[in-house]
């Protein structure tokens, strides 16, 4: 099954903005994004398919429960894919309050609208932070306790609170959840560890890596991350959350990216500097397991 009309939530975001382009290439009949362009949103990053009459762009928030329910009345999406969310760690430090109404209280509105008007599949897209941290092995699906559990951050916990909010509706509406790993790839937001040091690689500055640089992550393609969840629209299993990631062997750690970045660009070794600062409550490794999303023919190209 290929899903007519999608409607996606922060389509012009980094990774929202890859599926949309991923989706007109694999001949989707009609995209609708739905974006409010904060800070992190740029239309730019859709300028290559700003003319395909399949797509349409509408500026709302999502957390505008009348405004919302009017935009599903006026373009009766078949199904919906949900990546629109306040993201940044280190931010939600800051304003925790904020991160709580877009991440939760807009997934409840869009939940809302959705069921009221008889939207087929609804695609949340989650994060492997709702499970928090573990140091050996790795989390399957079923491993996250309901509520907060051990995420740690605000943007963690308000994630974690809208993963299981999204899969109460499952008895209403087909709910299929997603929980990448951490994304890279072209137009992300420089916040983010790894286009910061880009950018910073490339304004001769010194590329920081926080505390001793010994945190592991599994890094996931934007791209890969977009056939993934194209893939989940019709493949998934209503009421069921996926993990999705790579699997590296060996892991990686932040130092051994920034490493690796230093010696692809031919920068001197004395650019990569450790601070002294590290984020507080800084997860030492996330690691989930993706043989779920492995077995229904999803397997990452960028490694």
């Amino acid at each position: 099954m290929r899903p007519g009309k999608i409607l996606v939530t922060g389509g012009a975001g980094f990774l929202g903005s890859h599926f949309i382009r991923h989706v007109l290439k694999a001949e989707a009949k009609a995209v609708v994004n739905v974006d409010l362009l904060t800070y992190a949103g740029d239309l730019r990053r859709l300028e290559d398919v700003q003319g395909d009459p399949r797509y349409s762009f509408i500026k709302a928030d999502i957390a505008d429960g009348p405004r919302i329910k009017a935009i599903f009345r006026d373009e009766a999406p078949a199904c919906v894919v949900h990546y629109a969310a306040d993201s940044h760690v280190t931010r939600s430090e800051d304003d925790p309050d904020r991160f709580l109404r877009t991440n939760l209280e807009g997934t409840r509105c869009m939940l809302d609208a959705a069921v009221d008007a008889g939207v087929q599949r609804f695609l949340h897209i989650s994060t492997d932070e709702v499970f928090g941290s573990i140091l050996e092995g790795s989390f399957s699906e079923n491993d996250k306790p309901p509520g907060v559990g051990d995420s740690t951050s605000p943007y963690a916990q308000s994630k974690a609170l809208a993963d299981d909010l999204a899969r109460t509706y499952s008895n209403r509406i087909e709910v299929v959840v997603a929980r990448p790993t951490n994304a890279f790839g072209p137009w992300q937001f420089p916040e983010k560890a790894f286009p910061r040091w880009i950018t910073r690689a490339f304004r001769h500055e010194p590329l920081l890596v926080w505390g001793d640089g010994l945190y592991v992550r599994q890094w996931l393609h934007a791209e890969d991350f977009a056939a993934a969840i194209w893939l989940l629209l019709s493949e998934g299993k209503a009421g069921e959350a996926y993990n999705v990631g790579p699997v590296h062997d060996p892991e990686i750690t932040n130092l051994d990216l920034a490493k690796w970045l230093v010696d692809h660009l031919c920068l001197p070794d004395e650019r990569l500097q450790l601070t002294e600062y590290d984020r507080p409550d800084h997860d030492r490794r996330y690691a989930v397991n993706p043989q779920k999303i492995n077995d229904l023919g999803w397997v990452p190209g960028h490694v």
